[in-house]
């Protein structure tokens, strides 16, 4: 993964709603009043709807397929994920690469190539590393002497240094290139049909509908496809409300918010995006008033750990009364609700004895 200049330029907006770049204005100058204005006008109409499809009734998918929406909204905050891809949407790209017969494509190893390649060579150096083990086993088992052993044991550290180090790019073997239905991939025309779409979560959706206008739905439409209207109260509501809350809140201080429930938490934080680092913080949506037994904590804390990443418990606490928030729902008045909860935060880890004794 390529962390250098180019990244920088082509993630440098964290939203997908720019600044608008305007000329020097010399307040003495009539001509520069009329440049200045002149410009102001036409980067402000810039603003092009991002169109989304919402398919599925007891499961709701919201999708962008627009090839060219799909890469500006993941340029632009990451938002969504690929539904054949790992994460950014490049499986037209890749499978375009592998019918050409390259490895790559022209903007670069994807991600799922790199962590293919990785994978691979983490297995081929465990095999190595447990042939040496096996070497080292029959030489104790032979009677070897201890200056034998440290002279093997020097000979294949050497060796996996060196093999460590021989592991490139282009170590990686070639994998199956078959596809089980060749020909599904090909519209009438014979060129490869765009199979896939950037599928929104339902937060990221509100956000983009809500916070910033850039889908083509509004935040009421978007709501009444979302939720049953019919059997509205605050129970059907809390549960979007308490996600979004938290969502909105890590975005706009800053944060790049993904789904975390690859690590078995509801978001991930990052500090610019995946492209440039991995996730620092998981985060768990709770009740202000949810309690749960320490399994349930030590659970959690594990898996997070395990990925050298930090929990965060997100409570989200209500302001007003249940009765109160239904009311503003019904009026449309999604500000005032969204505003009538608190966010608080708790850092949890997990004390580990042999590691924590002081």
């Amino acid at each position: 993964m390529v962390k250098g200049r180019s990244n920088s330029l082509r993630y440098r907006y964290p939203l997908p709603v720019h600044p608008v770049d305007l000329p020097q204005l010399l307040p003495h100058s009539p001509v520069s009043w009329v440049y200045w204005i002149y410009s102001y006008v036409k980067s402000s109409n810039r603003i092009t709807k991002i169109h989304v499809e919402i398919t599925g009734d007891e499961f709701v998918h919201i999708l962008v397929k627009e090839p060219s929406q799909m890469i500006y909204l993941w340029d632009n905050g990451f938002f969504g994920t690929g539904q054949l891809s790992r994460s950014e949407p490049t499986w037209f790209e890749r499978t375009n690469a592998l019918i050409d017969g390259d490895g790559q494509s022209n903007s670069g190893t994807p991600l799922e190539r790199i962590t293919e390649q990785r994978r691979w060579e983490r297995s081929q150096f465990k095999k190595r590393r447990v042939e040496m083990e096996r070497q080292l086993l029959e030489l104790r088992k032979n009677g070897g002497t201890v200056e034998e052993e440290a002279v093997l044991l020097e000979k294949q550290r050497l060796e996996l240094r060196n093999f460590k180090a021989s592991q490139g790019s282009d170590s990686l073997t070639a994998g199956s290139k078959t596809f089980y239905d060749f020909e599904s991939l090909f519209d009438s025309e014979g060129d490869l049909a765009r199979l896939e779409a950037l599928e929104l979560m339902p937060v990221e959706a509100i956000f983009l509908s809500f916070a910033l206008p850039v889908l083509d739905i509004s935040a009421t439409a978007l709501f009444q496809r979302l939720l049953d209207y019919k059997n509205l109260c605050y129970d059907t509501i809390y549960p979007m409300i308490k996600q979004y809350v938290a969502y909105h809140h890590y975005r706009s201080h800053g944060w790049c918010v993904r789904s975390g429930i690859k690590f078995g938490c509801d978001y991930l934080l990052y500090k610019r995006g995946p492209p440039f680092h991995h996730a620092q913080f998981c985060i768990t949506v709770l009740d202000s008033d949810e309690n749960h037994d320490y399994t349930w904590y030590s659970s959690v804390a594990r898996v997070v750990g395990g990925a050298k990443k930090t929990l965060i418990l997100c409570y989200v606490e209500k302001l007003k009364s249940e009765e109160d928030i239904v009311n503003m729902w019904l009026r449309n008045d999604f500000t005032s609700v969204f505003s009538s909860f608190r966010v608080n935060e708790v850092v949890y880890k997990r004390w580990v004895p042999g590691k924590n004794r002081d």
